[in-house]
């Protein structure tokens, strides 16, 4: 008797355990779990010795030192940095979250990359020290050299999501609870936000470090401009009448201010650069013969958007960072953008 009911007792409980199995979300543990392995995969490896090239515990560079560790957990990345920035999904630096790529120039073009690990923090090969653990945010290196982040890991955490969505008190329009007074951008943001200009979310928060997508600078542009669609607008691909902002995306378009690629994509959820958005700042405020009497060091004479570049300069609307650094490249925040579009219509 007490053998059958210690096997039925197992039978109960291996039937919970199938049954709490099925209930958990999936995909969700698995990525998580993945995201772990590979973070303590890229610690094993702290003090591995820089390498040109190298691809191996002997010695990494920094794509090479990327792509194996994730090949240890299943996930296949090109081979450079340059390559790697191509992958994936782009996800503002205030939305980051362990696993995602984190990369950096120098001057023109990708030339650095590392995986966050949490906490500001990301693992990288650096050239002096190899692979070790900085902080992003350092001001005297790797936070002026921030151009933006892909996440290549599907499926991520949700948990992570619901902390994030927490209820949020509900503020006076044009106050925000991520915008302090004493925040660098605030004047700007609550100019523009006075003016029905710019607008934050639903939950009073502005997410000034989020990247703007080209959609929004073409709904804040319009704003600011007063555009109207006149219907003579080309087609683009991927924008139909469910995209958002798509009057506005139109009215620019016709304006001549944004324009799509050369297949008729307008790429309405891609980030905006900041040298885009000078093209776009260059376009949209007539800035054409300006010029600048000083120079960036990640633009060279012969960069494809130098003219506009330091036409944004020459007309106060940027200054560049404490480097004398344009990184052009870089997304663009909505603080930013903010505060380039205050000063271009105060011009």
């Amino acid at each position: 008797m007490a053998i059958l009911v210690k096997r039925s007792l197992v039978g109960v409980l291996g039937l919970f355990m199938l049954l709490a199995s099925f209930s958990i979300q999936p995909g969700v543990s698995e990525a998580a779990g993945k995201v772990d392995e590979i973070i303590a995969e890229a610690k094993k490896h702290m003090g591995t010795p820089y390498q040109w090239g190298g691809t191996t515990p002997g010695g990494f560079d920094c794509s090479g030192f990327i792509q194996y560790t994730f090949k240890k957990a299943g996930e296949e990345l090109p081979r450079t940095a340059a390559e790697q920035y191509g992958v994936g999904k782009s996800v503002s630096k205030s939305d980051l979250r362990k696993g995602d790529l984190v990369f950096f120039s120098h001057g023109s073009g990708i030339q650095h990359n590392g995986i966050y690990i949490g906490n500001g923090q990301f693992i990288h090969s650096s050239t002096s020290k190899g692979v070790i653990i900085s902080q992003l945010d350092d001001p005297y290196y790797w936070g002026d050299r921030y151009v933006g982040a892909k996440r290549v890991i599907a499926n991520e955490d949700k948990a992570q999501e619901a902390v994030k969505s927490q209820e949020l008190e509900p503020l006076p329009e044009g106050e925000y609870h991520d915008v302090e007074d004493d925040y660098w951008a605030y004047n700007s943001i609550s100019e523009l936000a006075d003016q029905k200009i710019m607008s934050g979310y639903g939950d009073s928060t502005f997410k000034p470090s989020t990247s703007i997508t080209r959609a929004e600078a073409a709904a804040y542009l319009t704003n600011a401009l007063d555009l109207s669609h006149d219907g003579s607008s080309k087609d683009f691909h991927d924008v139909n009448g469910d995209t958002e902002h798509v009057e506005a995306i139109q009215a620019v378009n016709e304006a001549g201010i944004i324009t799509g690629d050369k297949d008729d994509n307008f790429m309405p959820e891609d980030p905006l650069t900041r040298q885009h958005m000078a093209v776009i700042f260059y376009r949209a405020f007539e800035l054409n013969g300006v010029t600048y009497d000083k120079e960036f060091i990640d633009v060279s004479e012969d960069h494809p958007y130098a003219k506009h570049i330091h036409a944004l300069a020459g007309s106060g609307i940027t200054t560049g960072n404490s480097n004398n650094e344009f990184e052009p490249r870089r997304e663009t925040t909505r603080a930013h953008f903010a505060v380039f579009l205050e000063r271009a219509l105060e011009r």
